[in-house]
């Protein structure tokens, strides 16, 4: 059973009142955030939606309805606007529903929207569909498409709502990295929410308790990594940082968390990370089965970065503990103690990441 089951169900109990008109539209994508989603076991999606008491007005994948009537059905300023997929701005035909291109849907019910929600690494930063055209096929430009997320695209902005954005209640885009994210992260942010908490959101406007812990201070592995001990290829014994491990430089806490039915996660059973839960992913770590900083880039090695990572990691998880175990957000009844302990960790982090991009072209590890 999920550790986090506890967590969801007192979120879930205390639900705004009254339907909540929910529009999940898809755009260049896989379908798999959705059947993540659905893997989701504390709660389920059907009690998910039935606790909520939303009406999931439109979902391309889920709902019976089809034709005209899936479009008539659709609440035209829905309170939670969900997309999943990247958008194509050069060639919008790439992603249409009902011959209507995902761009001018996403433009026309965005500000409609009390909240918009980027689920997954394509609709938050561009994804796989915004990998780098290296041939530069048909003159288009960086990636085939144009694909871009809602508000960035990979790791800079603008996207295709522009950096100002927000939704009527004020919050800019709510972004949800992964490929896919974890069916917690979409069901404890929308509980946030609907509560009327403040998402406390980092630079990239994730929420801070899912996507701050460093995947390198959880790992299992990270003994190995400490004794200089590195393993040839996936599956064997040691640390994988050699053939690919994105660890160091990849915030998420699925190795706390963990996937199906909180049984186990990718490092557990030898594979390495391999970033996909970051922007700019994949194009940021190709080729998956090499060694992340060969060239050293940071100028720093493997074994220092590790160590800095560590520090970093530890003080950021504690931070955060008492907001993570009290709805994942920060009330707007909140002291002002708090409000100002996270202002001065936003601006830290900011200030660090701001130094580092600038230094690097990346980020280096926390």
């Amino acid at each position: 059973m999920s550790r986090h089951t506890g967590e969801i169900a007192q979120a879930l109990q205390q639900a705004t009142d009254g339907p909540i008109e929910v529009a999940w539209l898809q755009g260049q994508s896989c379908s798999g955030c959705t059947i993540s989603l659905l893997q989701g076991q504390y709660p389920t999606l059907e009690e998910t939606l039935s606790e909520f008491r939303m009406e999931l007005t439109f979902h391309p994948t889920l709902m019976a309805e089809h034709g005209e009537a899936a479009i008539e059905s659709m609440s035209k300023s829905p309170d939670v606007l969900v997309l999943e997929g990247s958008v194509p701005t050069e060639i919008p035909s790439a992603a249409t529903v009902a011959e209507k291109p995902i761009y001018d849907w996403v433009t026309e019910l965005a500000p409609e929207a009390e909240y918009v929600i980027g689920v997954g690494n394509c609709a938050a930063f561009g994804g796989w569909p915004a990998a780098e055209n290296k041939r530069g096929l048909h003159e288009l430009g960086e990636n085939v498409t144009g694909a871009k997320g809602l508000q960035f695209e990979q790791r800079s902005q603008p996207g295709v709502l522009g950096p100002d954005f927000k939704a009527g209640s004020g919050h800019p885009v709510i972004n949800l990295g992964g490929c896919p994210p974890h069916p917690d992260y979409v069901l404890l942010t929308i509980a946030t929410v609907l509560n009327g908490h403040e998402p406390d959101l980092d630079r990239y406007q994730r929420p801070k308790p899912f996507y701050e812990p460093l995947v390198h201070d959880n790992c299992k592995w990270r003994g190995y990594f400490d004794r200089g001990e590195f393993a040839d290829k996936p599956g064997e014994e040691g640390c994988l940082y050699k053939v690919g491990c994105a660890g160091p430089y990849t915030n998420c806490d699925d190795q706390t968390r963990l996937w199906n039915d909180g049984t186990s996660v990718c490092l557990n059973v030898g594979a390495p990370c391999i970033g996909c839960m970051e922007p700019g992913f994949w194009d940021r770590f190709q080729p998956l089965d090499k060694e992340v900083e060969q060239q050293n880039i940071f100028g720093v090695d493997v074994e220092t970065a590790g160590l800095a990572a560590v520090g970093a990691g530890v003080v950021g998880i504690g931070a955060h503990a008492a907001r993570k175990a009290m709805g994942y957000g920060t009330s707007e009844q909140d002291g002002d103690g708090d409000q100002s302990e996270s202002a001065v960790e936003e601006r830290t982090a900011s200030d660090a990441d701001q130094q580092s991009d600038t230094e690097t072209g990346a980020d280096k590890p926390e």
